[in-house]
Parts: C-alpha cells; structure tokens; sequence
C-alpha cells in the first residue's frame, strides 16, 4: 500500500525538498490537519488548489509541520521543510481535510564537473539576492554555507529567484538535477544578446 499524505491546497504555491517555508494556518480543519500530523507524523503536501477539487496524479513535495507559534483564538505559524517527493495516487477522505495516498517520486540528484560553470552562475545570483535581502552578514554566511549543497542551491533559486509559478513548479517536477539547473538558467541565467557581426557579444 502506498503512503499516506493530507493536503493543504494552496493558490500558487509550491513547496520543495530540503527548503523550509513557514505557513500562517487559520482554517480550524487545517488547525486541526497539523495536530493530527504531528500526533500521527503523516506528512503534509502543498499542492495548487485546483477549482476541480482533484488532485489524483499531482506532483508535490511534502514534509511534517512545526510549530512556531500559536494564538489564543487557535491560528498558529508552522513552517515545513520538505522531506519527500511524490505523486498523489487513490482519494481516501474529504472530511474535514483531504487525505490521499501517494508514491514517492525518485530523481537523479548528481552532478558532474561539466556543470560547475552553471552552479557557481546560480550560487553568484543567489548571493547577490542575499546582500538585499539578508541584512545580517552572520545570516548571509550561514546561508552561503548552505549553498555547497547543489540540490539545496538549485531549489533556493527557483524559491527566491523565480516570479513565475509554472516554472517554480516545473524546477520541481523535473526529474534529475541537470534538468532543473536547465529550466532555471533559461529564466534567470546570465544572458548573452548579438548586436551584429561586428559587434561584442553583450553579456549581463
């Protein structure tokens, strides 16, 4: 039997793995799908909200919430790292959230030398966003540190780097390493524009 999942839908959000994202719940059967996550350590996937109410064959990442913080009239602040990538197979239940089997989706995370070119192009972008974003140069090292990783790396950037949600969720359905750093580099990469035959590339 496949493993079991509950969903929480989101509108143009996609969660990846080893990338910690924090979520404001509010709705009491989501209040509710984090108590009995944590008390059964069933994952929970962030999936698109779907106005069909169907999400058989949806790709997804998945993770155990935490809890930051909660509020006397229940909401609370969790964030959730995510652990496992997977296809939502059979529909178990609606009431009061949804709950759906899933099979974990397996992916090529390895990469050669041939690509070193391409990771530190992505590591520089992502650095730069750290210098605005991240005021405090302990924060900003600890980040970079983090960067080695080069699955953890690619996912940061589709995270912080990418506006557009298609293709923050194409980075994560893709099935290997290479293939994700080729969706990125197309959107955010260095550019090279020709003005002519007797002109210098024009590279920024």
């Amino acid at each position: 039997m496949d493993n079991k999942v509950f969903l929480f839908p989101l509108t143009n959000s996609v969660l990846f793995k080893k990338v910690t994202l924090p979520y404001h719940i509010f709705e009491p059967r989501y209040r509710q799908m984090i108590k009995d996550s944590l008390a059964m350590q069933i994952p929970i996937a962030i999936v698109p909200f779907h106005s069909s109410n169907q999400y058989r064959g949806e790709i997804c990442v998945a993770g155990l919430p935490h809890i930051l913080s909660t509020y006397p009239d229940g909401r609370m602040d969790i964030y959730i790292t995510g652990s496992v990538k997977c296809r939502l197979t059979d529909f178990e239940a609606e009431d009061p959230y949804k709950i759906y089997y899933y099979k974990i989706m397996e992916e090529d995370m390895s990469i050669d030398d041939t690509f070193d070119i391409e990771l530190e192009s992505l590591r520089t972008l992502l650095e730069r966003w750290a210098i605005h974003f991240l005021p405090d140069p302990v924060q900003r090292e600890s980040f970079s540190n983090t960067l080695d990783d080069a699955e953890l790396l690619v996912n940061y950037c589709a995270v912080f780097l990418v506006d557009d949600w298609n293709v923050k969720k194409a980075v994560m359905e893709a099935e290997d390493l290479k293939a994700k750093i080729k969706i990125l580099l197309q959107v955010i990469g260095p550019k090279e524009i020709s003005l002519g035959p007797f002109m210098p590339i024009l590279r920024f």
